[in-house]
């Protein structure tokens, strides 16, 4: 018995020109395949009602869920895979697209916990950004090679020079002209041929977080795409422990920000309020004896303000105190026998009737 037709999928890290291997693969496919059918979809959800079933599929994704990789691997499917650097993914989206810190980093980390999955799942084509496949005439090759394609080399050549930078800009730049992104387009905007954006062309440099991030926000993407880069071979720093005596601000997104785990809201310039009851913090810690862990807290409220505990692996470091107006709230923390990473988890309470509490982190420490 015949079965469906394959579903490639076209995987990516946000800035890795994963559209442009998006638009060489269906390039190659439809010119000795025929018809293609090309979207974008991060699960089976998003793919239409209707699909003949002998025709193949070629998915742009960023964050493939469960079930699309199955879907994706149970039809004898195939993934291209691009990969770059966290840091520099989020600072490319920053700076092409003038998208905000807080949906660019939650952008990347999605892709950051899904894509390590797919080696595992079926066979798989990786390309790291940082090699600058895109500006090499044989990944075209490659590619075909990967797909079990058999493409001449005009062919090759004709699909190398309609993505080149200078071809794509002039592509984008026509569709802005004829109106085909609409009458104001946004960083938003894309065709939903090609997913070519406005400002999509990037330069290809590798390391421009360094001067597009802070240093707090580059810890924070280093933390959260730890899995990422250790499943691709990206050698991030660790986080520097914390220093008794001195305190890692949150605001402006600074330093402290790279210590927020699960629960706070995205932070902003002046720090991280609690988006639930119960957040946690990662602290780097060296070995040493007890020393008061401290956080710069504000509790806003005009009547009633929340009140704040603190809990290390359901032992209780803090039982529950009505946090400060603008101050600082003191959690005792145990002896370390070696350096590591501990994590925290802070209570804030009592709750508003589905809202979560008022309460904003502004810097934590070590006291001296």
């Amino acid at each position: 018995m015949a079965g469906p037709a394959p579903i490639i999928l076209c995987a990516g890290q946000y800035g890795s020109a994963s559209t442009w291997l998006y638009n060489a693969a269906y390039a190659l496919l439809e010119a000795e395949w025929g018809r293609v059918h090309r979207q974008f979809a991060d699960s089976p959800d998003q793919l239409p009602l209707q699909v003949d079933a002998r025709v193949p599929l070629l998915l742009k994704t960023h964050a493939p869920t469960r079930g699309l990789r199955w879907l994706a691997a149970r039809t004898g499917g195939r993934a291209i895979l691009s990969v770059r650097d966290p840091r520099d993914a989020v600072a490319s989206l920053m700076a092409r697209f003038r998208f905000d810190y807080a949906l660019c980093r939650h952008r990347v980390e999605e892709s950051c916990l899904a894509l390590p999955a797919l080696p595992g799942a079926m066979p798989c084509l990786l390309l790291r950004y940082e090699d600058g496949f895109s500006q090499d005439p044989k990944t075209i090759t490659r590619l075909a090679r990967f797909l079990g394609l058999k493409p001449g080399a005009r062919l090759r050549r004709q699909v190398f020079a309609a993505l080149t930078p200078e071809a794509v800009r002039a592509r984008i730049d026509a569709m802005l002209e004829s109106g085909a992104l609409g009458p104001n387009p946004t960083a938003h905007s894309h065709d939903g041929s090609s997913h070519w954006h406005p400002g999509h062309v990037g330069d290809g440099l590798p390391g421009k977080f360094a001067t597009v991030l802070t240093p707090g926000q580059a810890a924070d993407i280093t933390r959260r795409g730890a899995g990422f880069a250790e499943a691709f071979d990206y050698a991030l720093p660790p986080p520097e422990p914390l220093v008794p005596g001195a305190m890692r601000s949150l605001e402006g997104w600074g330093p402290g920000i790279a210590l927020l785990g699960a629960g706070f809201a995205a932070p902003d310039a002046a720090g991280a309020w609690f988006a639930r009851r119960q957040a946690t913090l990662h602290l780097p810690l060296r070995a040493g004896p007890a020393r008061p862990l401290l956080l710069e807290v504000e509790a806003p409220a005009r009547t009633r303000r929340p009140a704040i505990g603190a809990t290390m692996a359901e032992e209780v470091l803090l039982a529950p105190t009505t946090a400060p107006p603008h101050g600082v709230v003191t959690v005792p923390l145990p002896p370390l026998a070696e350096d590591g990473e501990v994590t925290v988890t802070l209570q804030a309470g009592p709750p508003r009737p589905g809202k979560p509490p008022r309460l904003r982190l502004r810097a934590i420490g070590l006291a001296p």
